[in-house]
């Protein structure tokens, strides 16, 4: 994040997000050394400067074409009238600036004339969870520095846009630094994180500046960062997503609120927003949120698919299986409304279509660890207690610390007369849920 004016980032990071990735100066695996060696020569510091000359911003960027394009973090730039780039040990002068997303964070800089070494873009689509990334960037003025990570997640914060969350430490100046692949490759770039924690790592999937690096008109840097980051409904919207993720679903709604107080029009500010107050169960808030959403998006697949789940939770399941019939006749390969659904059989004690439901889950998506835990759940409730083993067994393969696996597994056995193999889930449960695991004891010996 900037830091050449230290009292401007200390106001605004009460009023937004400390938008960064740090990566220790350290190779984690041989393949980082590799990574490093190949790309180090490619990974820029950017700095910014107003009207006067005075810095008021710092962070990380990344050159991707021999002629000098520089993607970095829109808020590294924000608000500057004249851009420098460190490049090894010369400085160079930013010519403007080919492309501005603001709503994304991202910027594309141009630098002097010049022939410069390019990093090689990568695909983030085709990215998946548990995959191993390295981070390059400057934090606190280290420059070209490495660590080694994996994708802890992949957050789906609208339709169309997802963000990486990965495990690396946080400092200020990696943001705009390049996340890579194991073959080499950018798949991310650095971006931010909340004040309140230093688990929270994230980065923009690299494919958001496919079309911006098409681009070669030039704009002076006093023309295109004009808009002040830290004022903009996206800069409020990430906030509201970080705190979502971090669990602080109270801050997340606040966040929200002040995004759409500067953009009443953004459907993911809506949605995001209904999602926290529905963890909050102020259910009926999140239904007003989705159905504003809706207004704007009649057939938004995952926005009806969520107000058919609140509907559930509010106990109105004819309203909620209307929404949700609704949502798999426009897109029958649907599988949250399809799980959902089968939720709501459940509920009204149709187990053989809740069955049905669940196991056309897993077929949509194999990798849907929720079906397979639910569906062992069905079972044991409908005494195939064989049936109900098998579903557990599979969701714990997929998710081996849920302790919600381990507790119906557990019970199953224990249905199923298996006491020693019961009494396995227990001593499981002892190290990672006690209060679970006492009533799993219950359960056995009643």
């Amino acid at each position: 994040m900037m830091t050449f004016a230290r009292s401007s980032v200390l106001k605004a990071s009460r009023l937004c997000l400390y938008f960064l990735l740090l990566v220790w100066p350290f190779a984690c695996h041989g393949d980082a050394d590799a990574i490093f060696r190949n790309n180090s020569g490619a990974v820029v510091v950017v700095a910014s400067f107003d009207e006067r000359g005075n810095p008021i911003g710092q962070g990380s960027g990344f050159i991707v074409s021999s002629d000098g394009k520089v993607v970095t973090n829109y808020h590294v730039v924000t608000m500057a009238s004249r851009i420098k780039v460190k490049h090894g040990d010369a400085v160079h002068d930013v010519e403007g600036l080919t492309h501005v997303d603001s709503d994304n964070d991202l910027a594309i800089l141009k630098l002097t004339k010049g022939k410069y070494p390019a990093v090689k873009i990568g695909n983030s689509d085709v990215l998946r969870v548990g995959e191993q990334v390295y981070a390059m960037g400057s934090p606190q003025g280290l420059e070209n520095t490495i660590s080694a990570g994996i994708v802890s997640g992949i957050r789906k914060i609208d339709k169309n846009i997802s963000i990486i969350q990965m495990t690396a430490a946080i400092s200020h100046g990696s943001s705009g630094g390049p996340l890579f692949n194991e073959r080499g490759e950018v798949v991310g770039i650095a971006t931010f994180l909340i004040a309140e924690t230093q688990n929270l790592n994230f980065a923009l999937p690299v494919n958001l500046i496919t079309q911006g690096l098409a681009k070669s008109d030039l704009v002076e840097p006093g023309e295109a960062c004009r808009v002040d980051f830290n004022k903009t409904a996206a800069c409020f919207f990430y906030q509201g997503v970080a705190y979502g993720i971090l669990g602080r679903h109270d801050r997340a709604v606040d966040s929200f609120k002040r995004s759409l107080t500067v953009d009443s029009g953004r459907v993911e500010t809506l949605v995001n927003l209904g999602v926290s107050y529905a963890n909050m169960e102020k259910l009926g808030e999140a239904v007003d949120m989705f159905n504003r959403a809706l207004i704007l998006e009649p057939e938004n697949v995952d926005v009806l698919a969520r107000l058919g789940r609140v509907y559930a939770k509010q106990g109105n399941y004819a309203e909620s299986t209307k929404v949700l019939e609704k949502t798999l006749k426009i897109n029958p390969g649907h599988a949250d409304a399809r799980f959902f659904l089968a939720l709501n059989y459940a509920s009204r004690g149709k187990k053989t279509e809740a069955v049905k439901a669940l196991q056309e889950v897993i077929r949509l998506e194999p990798l849907y660890t929720d079906a397979y835990g639910y569906l062992g759940s069905v079972y044991t409730d409908m005494g195939r207690y064989s049936d109900a083993i098998s579903a557990f067994k599979m969701g714990i393969s997929q998710r081996p610390g849920d302790p919600g696996m381990h507790f119906g597994l557990g019970k199953a056995y224990a249905s199923a007369g298996n006491k020693a193999s019961a009494l396995q889930e227990y001593q499981i449960l002892q190290t990672m849920d006690k209060e679970m695991a006492n009533r799993l004891f219950k359960i056995i010996y009643k």
